[in-house]
């Protein structure tokens, strides 16, 4: 599980044709506009849950929601646009919980997920203690190279969406509105989230399967001790070790001896 942000009408770089002969050359784009960020997950297997995307707004208007959004897609707003300790408790709630719930009882499952602070509040724990989630908690700024979602899916999926946003952007170079936004991150996510995509995700990062060596070897090489710069030892206060070892030294000892130290 992560979450990634997008500013609605975010062009793609490209290069075109254009007569030497003129003085100017520009490409009109769209600009951008205001910030949607949305709460992805994908499993080990291939599979795409349900996102949820947040609007930045203080309600939230049906009217931003095309008709060939699945009915399992969840909406929400808030004020900057970002996603917040009652975003992620939502996600996890009416998303993950229905979506992933096994057939048997007492079955365990695993949410992977980055260490952001709306990811580990306490009703979020609590209820995945009640509900047989396991967290695994990725160390911080390990995202690049630990999230499937970072390493593969979210890069291919920003290039199709400013793909998509380019086609558009020729027709009416205005602002894009809500409702084709949703509508280009569809058909921009259909390229994107495909099985191969997510599966390799999964396969570089060492997860699935596990193989930790595909991290390591990502790593930058530290240098070794031989080859490294010896450090001259900073010298410290002396201290009679002598008045610790004695037994038992009185108040005025013990601060004389706190003091040295």
């Amino acid at each position: 599980m992560d979450e990634s942000g997008f500013a609605v009408g975010t062009s793609q770089s490209s290069r075109v044709l254009v007569n030497v002969c003129d003085k100017v050359s520009w490409k009109v784009v769209s600009g951008r506009q205001e910030w949607v960020t949305a709460i992805e997950c994908v499993s080990a297997a291939g599979q795409a849950l349900p996102l949820l995307v947040i609007f930045k707004a203080k309600h939230l208007n049906t009217a931003w929601i095309p008709a060939q959004a699945p009915p399992e897609w969840r909406f929400l707003t808030s004020k900057s646009g970002w996603t917040s300790d009652s975003h992620a408790y939502e996600w996890l709630t009416t998303v993950f919980e229905p979506q992933t719930r096994p057939s048997q009882a007492g079955a365990q499952r695993l949410l992977v997920l980055d260490s952001h602070g709306s990811h580990m509040i306490a009703n979020v724990i609590a209820y995945c203690m009640e509900n047989e989630i396991d967290l695994l908690v990725l160390p911080p700024h390990c995202s690049h190279v630990l999230q499937p979602l970072d390493v593969s899916v979210f890069a291919l999926l920003k290039r199709a969406l400013a793909v998509e946003t380019d086609s558009v952007a020729w027709l009416d170079p205005g602002c894009v509105v809500r409702t084709e936004w949703t509508q280009m991150y569809i058909q921009a996510r259909e390229k994107a989230f495909t099985l191969s995509n997510i599966v390799n995700g999964w396969k570089a990062t060492g997860l699935q399967p596990l193989s930790p060596i595909e991290v390591l070897s990502k790593l930058p090489e530290t240098p070794s001790q031989a080859t490294s710069t010896p450090r001259t030892p900073t010298r410290t206060p002396d201290l009679n070790t002598a008045l610790l070892c004695s037994s038992p030294p009185d108040g005025t000892e013990l601060r004389r001896a706190n003091t040295v130290l």
